[in-house]
């Protein structure tokens, strides 16, 4: 036994002299090790960011448009949902303490901008989900202090500035095709942040998008070039980016987010100036009040046709999976067809 005990003990001491005995270079690879693993901490919060972005499987949109782009380009690989009600009318919603406590699920959560989500800044405070900004690289327009039945000039970038709820500038960027395109870019890049694996299946699903909307651009620009007239009056002060992208010219009848009618002297206003400038059809939101409407057209002779502002979805929509690039092209046609009579 003490023959085996003294075996033992020289193995030992073997061993632990050709450990201390290592080559400098298997020393300087263990440094290089640890000097990676340093560097790979300097990133850790995002690192964790898009792990937990991961972890979920389904993403937040903040409300119709938003939801129906990122829908079409996240495919099968995210269940996506919305935040707001898709049949409800999205301006002035605000979320309930249940709302919030709901995103526990998701990380990330796709919003408009440009204030239109005026619940944003509270729902980052309360919660940990991140929200992405889908209008960051859109050039916003100012709201206007003028009367809103006034003419807007879309020639200039500083356009008269009018806060109302939503801050300074004009939300309604998805209205315009142009901006919808950035819009959905955005959506595809963060995809592809958070699950790289799948990039070329979001990129390929926003491609698709692009090619319909670049077509839709080209083809109603070319259109909207010929006519001599090109003017429109609305209901709601909410296609000022769409008149930007054909150089069109929107006359509302109310602000950026009142869903009111229009008073007295703002329809007689109105009539005064479609006169002039020969419109024959007076546009209203779809699924909103026609009264105003309807009162220019009979004092007109002229028609009345609804405008898609996409802020709800109906029950046919959602059911026959209407896309984004539907209800653009829709509207576009509809204002078309109003000037080239």
């Amino acid at each position: 036994m003490k023959y085996k005990k003294m075996a033992l003990v020289l193995a030992l001491g073997v061993g632990l002299s050709a450990c201390n005995n290592q080559k400098p270079a298997e020393n300087n690879a263990n440094t290089e090790v640890s000097q990676e693993a340093n560097n790979d901490k300097v990133d850790e919060k995002k690192v964790e960011k898009t792990n937990q972005n991961m972890e979920s499987t389904s993403v937040y949109t903040s409300f119709y448009p938003i939801y129906n782009l990122t829908k079409q380009i996240a495919g099968d690989k995210f269940e996506v949902k919305s935040f707001t009600n898709l049949k409800t009318e999205s301006h002035g919603w605000e979320p309930s303490a249940k709302d919030i406590a709901d995103l526990t699920d998701s990380q990330l959560m796709f919003i408009n901008g440009a204030g239109m989500e005026e619940w944003g800044e509270s729902l980052e405070e309360s919660s940990d989900i991140e929200l992405v900004n889908t209008s960051e690289n859109v050039e916003l327009i100012k709201g206007s202090h003028d009367h809103v039945h006034e003419h807007e000039d879309h020639d200039h970038a500083h356009e008269h500035d009018h806060s109302h709820s939503h801050g300074e500038f004009d939300p309604h960027t998805w209205l315009s095709p142009k901006n919808g395109l950035a819009q959905a870019k955005v959506i595809a890049d963060k995809l592809s942040e958070i699950d790289p694996a799948n990039k070329d299946y979001y990129m390929e699903n926003y491609k698709k998008i692009e090619d319909e909307l670049n077509a839709m651009i080209d083809e109603y620009k070319e259109k909207f070039e010929k006519l001599e007239n090109k003017n429109f009056l609305v209901s709601h002060q909410a296609f000022g980016y769409l008149a930007r992208d054909f150089g069109l010219n929107q006359i509302a009848l109310t602000s950026l987010t009142s869903t009111e009618d229009a008073d007295a002297k703002t329809l007689k206003e109105a009539v005064d100036e479609a006169k002039n400038l020969g419109i024959n059809t007076i546009f209203y939101e779809m699924g909103g009040s026609s009264k105003s409407a309807d009162t220019i057209a009979n004092e007109l002779g002229a028609n009345t046709v609804p405008l898609n502002t996409l802020e709800f979805a109906t029950d046919e929509e959602l059911n026959n999976d209407t896309t984004y690039q539907d209800l653009i092209k829709y509207n576009l046609e509809e204002l078309y067809k109003s000037m080239a009579k």
